[in-house]
């Protein structure tokens, strides 16, 4: 039985020229993919085995070799790790730890075999369970892992995918969504914040989003709300905040409907259109 489709991670990773940072763990054999995809990137490759083979791949594509994670926050843009659904441990709290370390623009990658992959349930009848190398994962279950893990924007795309029919399996009642049936191996591609969030934290420092979030949260839970709005129209005066970027934060932080409809009436006084 061919396969259709055969794809990793890298497909996930879009050409960039510039020097951002990216971790790989352990999956040397992408360092030559990856350094063509990303010829500017400083690359650290983890692994907890050093080899003398593993040395000269680190060397000849010039990435950096580390036997531990960093424990200082927001320092890559990327992180590959293959494996971590597969053969790790402790799945929440690895995932957890790359979402630390991942800058707030970045993205995590990794890839699961499908439990519901038609290979799998015919050898389950056949009463034959493989599982002695490789965990298992249904889709569903890797969104909530990584919902729980704080990520934002899940996408998937098949990286193993075979010819086997189906229609049986449909006939039975098992869903096909997405051809979920005929892939074995589901890619990964986690980001730490949506595309919107990540671009609205580009523009401002920390310190000027951390004020704009804590006054907006207390006008919202009307906290001296006609003081902080006015606390709200001097920061966007001083930090030459603009109209668009506002409502958008607004639209981010803002829970409650009657808070965003006073907030941008009271900024239309100050000439803000909001």
């Amino acid at each position: 039985m061919s396969t259709v489709i055969e794809m990793n991670i890298l497909n996930f990773v879009p050409p960039n020229f510039l020097d951002i940072p990216v971790l790989l763990i352990e999956s040397s054999e992408m360092l030559e993919g990856l350094r063509k995809i990303l010829p500017a990137a400083k690359i650290a490759f983890m692994t907890a085995e050093p080899a003398p083979e593993i040395k000269k791949i680190c060397e000849k594509f010039r990435a950096d070799l580390i036997d531990e994670l960093p424990t200082a926050p927001k320092i890559f843009e990327i992180i590959l790790a293959q494996d971590v659904l597969t053969t790790g441990e402790n799945f929440y709290s690895t995932l957890l730890t790359f979402n630390h370390l991942l800058k707030d623009s970045g993205f995590m990658l990794t890839q699961f075999y499908n439990v519901r992959f038609v290979g799998v349930l015919e050898n389950l009848r056949c009463g034959r369970f493989f599982n002695n190398e490789q965990r298992l994962w249904a889709k569903a279950d890797v969104v909530k892992l990584l919902d729980d893990a704080i990520y934002k924007e899940i996408s998937f795309m098949p990286g193993e995918r075979e010819n086997f029919s189906a229609d049986e399996w449909e006939r039975f009642g098992f869903d096909n969504f997405s051809d979920d049936l005929t892939t074995k191996i589901w890619l990964v591609k986690a980001c730490k914040c949506t595309a919107e969030v990540a671009a609205l934290k580009d523009l401002f420092t920390q310190e000027t989003r951390a004020e704009l979030s804590r006054l907006l949260h207390r006008i919202e839970y009307d906290i001296d709300a006609e003081e902080n709005f006015q606390r709200l129209m001097a920061l966007c005066e001083h930090e030459k905040i603009f109209d668009e970027y506002l409502a958008d934060f607004i639209n981010q932080v803002v829970v409650h409907a009657a808070a965003k409809n006073f907030i941008a009436i009271r900024a239309k006084d100050f000439g803000k259109f909001i």
